[in-house]
C-alpha cells in the first residue's frame, strides 16, 4: 500500500538441496531451526521444514493481490497484479491465475459493500476473510464478452493510476485524496459490474445489498440440492 518492497528468502522442497549449497542460507536455515525450536506449538511443528515459510500459498503464475486489512473509510478494495515471482506478505490476499477481468470484481463497489457486512473490524478497518467474504460473494456466470468489456475498463484504471504513479496505493485510495480521473474510471467500472447482475441500475448501496443477499441465498438454496 505505501510502495515499500521486501525481501525474503524462498526455498521450496523443489530446490532445497540446491539452496543450502551457499553457506549464508545453510546459515539462515539453521537459524530459523533453532528459533522455531524454542517456540510455541506450532512452530516447533515445523522445526523439520526451517528451510521455508510455515505456509506456502504462493502458485509460479499472475495473481491479483489485495490487503487483507483495509479501511472502511476507503470506496474500493485496493488491487494489484504481480507477477510470478513475486511473494506476498501475511499482510496481503491474492488470487492466482484469475483474468484480469477478476481485477473488476474485486475492485467493486458491489464487493466493497459485501466486504462491509461479512468481514470482521479491527477498529475502523476492516478484516478480509477469504472464507466468509470471498467464497460467499455471489456473482453471476458471465459472457466471454462481458470479461471483455471488464476488462477494458480495469486497464483504464491502471491507465489512471500511471497518470499519478508519484503517489502509493494508500494515496490514490484515500476519499480525501483520490484523483477524480480515478474516481470516474472505478465509477465507470462499477457500472459494467453491475450489468453483469442486470441491466437496470441501482439506486443505492443498500438496493446492492438487497440483490446481493437475494442471490446469496439461491446459492444457498442450490447447495443443499
Amino acid at each position: 500500500m505505501r510502495s515499500n518492497s521486501r525481501y525474503c528468502i524462498w526455498i521450496t522442497d523443489k530446490n532445497k538441496e540446491e539452496a543450502v549449497k551457499t553457506p549464508f542460507i545453510a546459515e539462515r536455515i539453521e537459524r530459523c531451526r533453532i528459533f522455531r525450536s524454542k517456540g510455541g506449538v506450532v512452530a516447533r511443528q515445523h522445526v523439520h521444514v526451517a528451510y521455508r515459510f510455515r505456509t506456502q500459498p504462493h502458485q509460479e503464475t499472475q495473481s491479483i493481490i489485495f490487503p487483507k486489512t483495509t479501511s472502511s473509510r476507503r470506496e474500493y478494495v485496493p488491487a494489484g497484479f504481480l507477477d510470478k515471482d513475486t511473494i506476498i506478505s501475511e499482510k496481503a490476499l491474492a488470487t492466482y491465475g484469475a483474468g484480469p477481468y477478476m481485477f473488476g470484481i474485486l475492485s467493486s463497489r458491489m464487493h466493497m459493500i459485501w466486504l462491509s457486512i461479512t468481514s470482521s473490524r479491527m477498529r475502523n478497518d476492516y478484516q478480509y476473510s477469504v472464507q466468509l467474504t470471498y467464497n460467499t460473494f455471489p456473482f453471476p456466470e458471465i459472457t466471454k464478452a462481458q470479461k471483455t468489456t471488464l476488462e477494458d475498463h480495469v486497464f483504464k484504471v491502471l491507465d489512471e493510476r500511471e497518470q499519478h504513479s508519484e503517489k502509493t496505493m494508500a494515496e490514490l485510495y484515500d476519499p480525501d485524496k483520490m484523483p477524480e480521473g480515478l474516481r470516474q474510471a472505478h465509477q465507470e467500472m462499477d457500472l459494467a459490474v453491475e450489468q453483469c447482475y442486470r441491466s437496470r441500475p441501482f439506486k443505492s448501496d443498500e438496493e446492492r445489498l438487497e440483490y446481493l443477499f437475494k442471490l446469496y441465498e439461491e446459492m444457498l438454496q442450490k447447495e443443499v440440492k
